[in-house]
């Protein structure tokens, strides 16, 4: 017998979600619906309800599909998760679908886990990852607000009429949060020492979509504001939806987030803060992990790139100063992408003072 083998756990790669990705994107919906089932309960924030639910209607027609349609609103929660659920399981839906940002698609993803029903997601805005991930942020009484589901959603439905169409800052945001992927994971791995394949694979192509991103991601951002589904929007789109999502299921949990993450969770109610977008933040977050690994050539390159995108490089430019964030240093430390990472308070604050000096440097202070 090899010892080595023997000594091994075996391993199950993780579930991957198909996507359709174009302007047509909901024409196959009813034929992939229709594979569970006669009824479909749609859970939807009220923008994305007003921007795509026609889609979806055009869609469902004389497909003998019934469909039932929820408002979500405000932060979700365990309790109105399973809200959901339990009224989807009472009207007899065979399928969850989620449709919107991250937190009406978080809803649905946890209501669909809670159900034990599958999920489909129709992302209506490109700012964030949710739409793939096998992780809904849900808030009860606890302090952890993760809820780790059993798979990823079923199958992503990209509509890029109706992501073109939804205001410009959504897309800087999916950016940023995209940057920050690529920056936390590889911080976290370090030498790579006992990762696995799918680990390795998803560090490879969170790379990737940084690269991706500052190639082509100022043309898509002309692109989003101009609302035209060019091809550098799509492959943005692509990047910040489906490369982000990806490495969130391939990559163990310890190496999901940072510091940039941490930032935001510990600092996004702060004033002046709390005006910009998750992936806003992190991507300033981001800036200022990179400075603390002492990688200051990549911090500057990257500043340059958020800068042209018109993201927040300093805490100076949005509105609020290290003075004012110094007391809030300490829950960054107690965040959950920050165990086991040898990082201190001085260390955060030092990294964000010279970040606040680069960026003043950038802006010709």
């Amino acid at each position: 017998m090899n010892k080595h083998i023997d000594s091994l756990n075996n391993h199950l790669s993780p579930a991957l979600p198909a996507y359709t990705i174009g302007a047509y994107a909901y024409n196959d919906l009813a034929k992939l619906i229709s594979k569970h089932g006669k009824k479909a309960y749609l859970i939807g924030g009220l923008n994305a309800l007003n921007a795509g639910l026609k889609y979806v209607e055009e869609a469902l027609q004389n497909s003998g599909i019934w469909l039932s349609v929820e408002i979500f609103t405000g932060e979700p929660t365990k309790c109105e998760a399973q809200k959901f659920a339990d009224e989807a399981l009472s009207s007899g839906a065979d399928i969850i679908l989620g449709m919107g940002g991250g937190r009406a698609i978080d809803a649905a993803k946890a209501a669909g886990y809670y159900a034990n029903l599958p999920v489909f997601t129709l992302p209506t805005i490109p700012a964030t990852c949710a739409a793939i991930t096998a992780l809904s942020v849900v808030y009860d009484d606890k302090a952890e607000p993760f809820l780790f589901l059993r798979e990823p959603p079923e199958h992503v439905f990209i509509h890029t009429g109706i992501l073109a169409a939804s205001p410009p800052e959504y897309l800087r945001a999916g950016i940023g949060d995209s940057i920050a992927k690529h920056v936390e994971s590889a911080y976290k791995a370090g030498d790579y020492s006992g990762l696995n394949y799918e680990d390795v694979l998803g560090l490879y192509t969170a790379a990737m979509g940084y690269d991706t991103l500052l190639n082509i991601g100022v043309k898509a951002m002309e692109d989003a504001k101009n609302a035209k589904d060019s091809p550098e929007y799509r492959l943005a789109c692509e990047c910040c939806i489906i490369n982000t999502g990806l490495v969130s299921i391939l990559v163990k949990e310890s190496l999901n987030g940072a510091l940039a993450h941490s930032l935001y969770y510990a600092l996004k109610h702060e004033s002046g803060i709390s005006n910009y977008l998750h992936g806003e933040i992190v991507a300033w977050g981001s800036i200022v992990q990179l400075v603390m690994e002492g990688n200051g050539g990549k911090a500057i390159e990257l500043m340059e790139f958020l800068k042209d995108l018109d993201i927040p490089i300093s805490l100076e430019i949005m509105g609020s100063s290290l003075e004012t964030v110094k007391p809030k240093l300490s829950a960054v430390l107690i965040q959950p992408d920050m165990q086991g990472a040898t990082v201190s308070e001085y260390m955060i604050e030092h990294a964000i003072e010279k970040t606040e000096w680069l960026s003043s440097r950038k802006e010709g202070k």
